[in-house]
């Protein structure tokens, strides 16, 4: 693979002739809307292909997964365009696999989503993805679920071979993160107890393979309270099989202070869940949080 960066005079056409690929093979790999207006400094992205196939009538995913001794879903990763697609046209070119460079190892990726999000953009994105999480689960302070609507969502990712994670959050009725429904959470065990047993049930009614726990802006003071939640939550998922992640603020030190940080304690929380999920999204926001206090 390369990564080309667009110059002054440049063209689709001298760009795939300098690495000697089609201009059809980087308008599908670069998703290119207006292939003809290319600006400078945009990155194109060079993918060579090793293997191919040409689409001939009554070819299935399936059946061409099949004839090459792949998966369904590494097809759909090298062709995201099949995802919204009515069926297969003879003709058409369904890249098998593209030539290896150097690889880098196993990844375990993760995607949030929300109940409203484009499903064409879902099919495409699900092929690449390890875990969807689906954003969000509230909660009441004596421990009651207040569920999405992510049954649909569910479905697909399933259709995808992709485990959907349940995201927990504790969001006010304005949908900001509420750091006193934590608290009233972290101190309130029957609360709590009954909200894990609210989970289980939940998991195994839907399909969920797992948590994943959001809770940001916690109260310094709350630290070792967020983390004996989080040991609990552990507990309780562990032993009916099913996983527990957390999102965490993406600190620079572990003096690092502000209320988005100083409760995310990364040693001890890491050794408790079974994958952590630093946020440095954050850094991106153009807008501040609403959170009371």
């Amino acid at each position: 693979m390369d990564i080309h960066v667009v110059q002054p005079g440049e063209t689709l056409g001298s760009i795939a002739n300098q690495y000697g690929v089609t201009q059809d093979r980087l308008i599908t790999d670069n998703e290119l809307p207006n292939p003809d207006n290319l600006v400078v400094g945009q990155s194109i992205v060079v993918l060579y292909t090793e293997v191919t196939h040409t689409v001939v009538a009554g070819d299935t995913l399936y059946g061409i997964a099949n004839a090459y001794d792949v998966t369904p879903t590494q097809i759909l990763q090298n062709n995201p365009w099949i995802s919204e697609a009515e069926g297969l046209v003879p003709g058409q070119l369904v890249v098998i696999r593209f030539r290896k460079d150097e690889n880098l190892g196993n990844l375990i990726i993760n995607g949030y989503a929300y109940p409203f999000i484009d499903r064409t953009v879902l099919r495409k994105t699900l092929p690449f993805l390890t875990y969807l999480s689906i954003f969000n689960y509230g909660f009441t302070p004596e421990g009651e679920l207040i569920p999405p609507d992510d049954e649909e969502l569910i479905q697909i990712a399933d259709d995808f071979e992709v485990a959907s994670l349940m995201v927990l959050a504790p969001m006010d009725a304005k949908g900001a993160f509420s750091n006193e429904l934590a608290h009233a959470m972290f101190v309130n065990t029957a609360g709590q107890n009954q909200l894990i047993q609210n989970i289980l049930t939940t998991l195994g009614e839907k399909g969920y393979r797992g948590v994943d726990i959001d809770f940001e802006f916690v109260l310094p003071e709350d630290k070792d309270l967020f983390i004996n939640f989080i040991r609990n939550m552990k507990n309780a998922l562990e032993p009916a099989g099913y996983i527990l992640t957390v999102a965490l603020a993406p600190k620079t030190s572990g003096e690092q202070v502000g209320l988005l940080y100083q409760a995310h304690d990364y040693p001890t929380i890491g050794g408790i869940a079974d994958l952590v999920l630093l946020m440095t999204y954050e850094w991106g926001y153009t807008f501040a949080h609403t959170c009371y206090r």
